[in-house]
């Protein structure tokens, strides 16, 4: 597991979080890619991020039924995506103070709810496409990533 130090665009928020897996996951839904303005790519977090002392409070939006949003409250940039009554958030990799080694070990790891990625968006590469309706599945399950 390592630890990484993240920051949003005015640098008023200062997270960290613990990631065991450089995997990156690429949703198409339609919420995050209002939220993104693109394709949101996350990591997965092992447990909650943590906010740095004396940092702003993040807001916090309640997207659906089954996630919020956690952002800076200073200039909107988001922080993590959490899938509520669980143990899961995604952090965009972007955020995070990476070194150069460390973004050349970044993987895609999954494209998902690919029914609503836009044509022009193509991805290459050999990872799983899963739909909207399979990740849902697996999280009913309990066989999402960890």
């Amino acid at each position: 597991m390592q630890t990484f130090t993240g920051r949003c665009l005015c640098g008023q928020s200062h997270i960290t979080v613990n990631v065991q897996r450089l995997d990156v996951y690429a949703c198409h839904c339609t919420l995050c890619q209002k939220w993104s303005g693109g394709i949101a790519m996350y990591l997965e977090a092992c447990g909650q991020p943590l906010i740095a002392e004396h940092m702003p409070e993040p807001g916090i939006f309640s997207s659906s039924l089954h996630g919020e949003r956690c952002f800076c409250s200073v200039c909107g940039s988001p922080l993590w995506f959490h899938l509520v009554n669980s143990d899961y958030y995604f952090i965009p990799w972007t955020i995070l103070e990476l070194n150069e080694s460390e973004r050349r070990r970044l993987v895609l790891a999954a494209e998902i709810y690919i029914e609503t990625q836009p044509a022009f968006w193509k991805l290459t590469g050999q990872y799983a496409r899963l739909s909207g309706t399979e990740v849902e599945v697996m999280d009913s399950l309990g066989q999402l990533a960890h």
